[in-house]
């Protein structure tokens, strides 16, 4: 009975023990919103291929977001769905995909490049001028560096680039 009562009491320690974890160790759940941007910081759908006389560059901006306000800190990794074995920055045989591919397994998610959360909860990246017609997925993944806040990723989206006008 002894040992019985020295086991159960154990256990009683243990759970309490789990019971009793601060919130301040539980990372902070946020939302991780991307918006499409063109040259001039607009929101837009879609925008034209870049020709000699138009040239609009696509902006990527996240923004990570909790219940008591911005992200204070942090980076996010940019990233674009890829089709696998093509060279990326080929004008010829272009790598970009849609989300769909990157879903499907047919493509994998590459990354564009880092950037630091600002105070206001954002982050932006230049994809840059695209010259073929095309729909490709984009997505980032939110990396909290000691912020308090949950790593996560952003819904992908996709983002269409239409012949000029």
């Amino acid at each position: 009975m002894q040992n019985r009562t020295h086991n159960a009491h154990k256990i009683l320690v243990a759970v309490a023990s789990m019971a009793i974890l601060p919130l301040a160790a539980q990372p902070i759940i946020a939302a991780y919103d991307l918006a499409f941007l063109n040259s001039d910081l607009d929101v837009v759908p879609t925008l034209p291929v870049c020709t000699t006389t138009v040239v609009e560059e696509l902006v990527l901006h996240a923004h990570v977001e909790t219940a008591t306000g911005p992200a204070q800190g942090g980076a996010v990794v940019f990233q674009y769905c890829s089709y696998k074995g093509l060279p990326p920055d080929d004008i010829n045989r272009p790598d970009e995909a849609p989300s769909e591919a990157c879903m499907n397994g047919s493509a994998k998610w590459a990354n564009l490049g880092v950037a630091p959360i600002s105070a206001s909860g954002d982050a932006y990246m230049s994809f840059g001028c695209v010259r073929i017609p095309r729909t490709v997925g984009f997505r980032y993944k939110y990396v909290a560096q000691g912020s308090g806040i949950k790593n996560g990723v952003a819904e992908p989206a996709d983002f269409t680039w239409l012949p000029a006008p």
